[in-house]
């Protein structure tokens, strides 16, 4: 099934977890999460695994205490419904493939996003694709979230590009294709709150001054400071993110309409090329 029922994994973690020692809980979640998950990321350790999937917003073994309640809470909102319907719904429209999707509630340390804590988080593999959610995340929000990720999914499909070979330009164009997506389908009001951080006359400095000498940079883990930006180089937060939304939306705007299963095959340099941040 691709829209995994987790809800079983996350009751069994409350489960093995009670009466067991602190210096223990790291291991009963690795095991019970990532170590199955090794079925698709087969050169990883179970310990690589739940790193990287902390990393990107797993809530903490310690939080196991409030496991249940939350669980209960996703339920009562049918995430787990929501998330099949839309992956049917896309993935017939996109014409996008089978992918596995896993669903897990979101830590309580968040990172804040324009003064506002984070309320979700979601990555996108070749294999999978996991979203991490809070129990306050509305209808429409959660579906905005997997339609952004799903949409990597198509994208990284065409590019058939391990993360190693991914370039900087490649990072900064799937970020705006998959924000425009999101826009196409629900509207500007479920845009990410990056998607407009700078105006047009910001971005397109920050893009000729730090973006286009490093187009070529390979590895997304090489990427985030463009992304995320990164005070100490000089890059403004969330730059990389709002530039590459500017740059799909001009590219619509100067040869659209485009279906969205036509847009994500298209290369990167093309996109780049026929917007308003084309390299001079």
């Amino acid at each position: 099934m691709p829209v995994v029922s987790t809800q079983k994994v996350l009751y069994k973690i409350t489960e093995s977890c009670q009466q067991q020692p602190k210096n223990q809980l790291a291991e009963i979640q690795s095991e019970i999460i990532a170590t199955p998950l090794m079925k698709l990321f087969p050169e990883a350790s179970p310990e690589a695994i739940h790193y990287e999937l902390l990393r990107n917003g797993l809530f903490e073994p310690i939080e196991w205490v409030h496991l249940n309640k939350i669980v209960q809470q996703l339920e009562e909102n049918n995430v787990w419904q929501v998330v099949k319907k839309e992956y049917k719904r896309l993935k017939k429209l996109w014409n996008g493939p089978k992918v596995e999707i896993y669903i897990y509630p979101l830590t309580k340390k968040r990172p804040k996003i324009g003064g506002i804590k984070a309320n979700k988080n979601g990555v996108a593999y070749n294999e999978a694709l996991f979203l991490f959610i809070s129990n306050e995340l509305v209808k429409e929000e959660l579906a905005a979230l997997f339609a952004h990720e799903y949409h990597h999914i198509c994208r990284l499909l065409y590019l058939k590009k391990s993360p190693f070979d991914m370039q900087l330009k490649d990072s900064v164009v799937i970020e705006g294709m998959a924000e425009c997506a999101v826009k196409e389908i629900y509207g500007e009001k479920w845009l990410s709150p990056w998607a407009k951080r700078y105006s047009q006359k910001e971005a397109l400095a920050i893009w000729e001054k730090h973006f286009v000498p490093a187009l070529h940079i390979k590895g997304v883990n090489n990427h985030h400071s463009f992304l995320y930006g990164d005070k100490t180089k000089g890059l403004p937060l969330w730059a990389g993110y709002c530039i590459g939304y500017y740059i799909v939306q001009s590219y619509l705007q100067n040869n659209g309409p485009i279906e969205q299963s036509d847009l994500y095959k298209m290369p990167t340099d093309e996109i780049i090329a026929g917007s308003d941040y084309h390299v001079k």
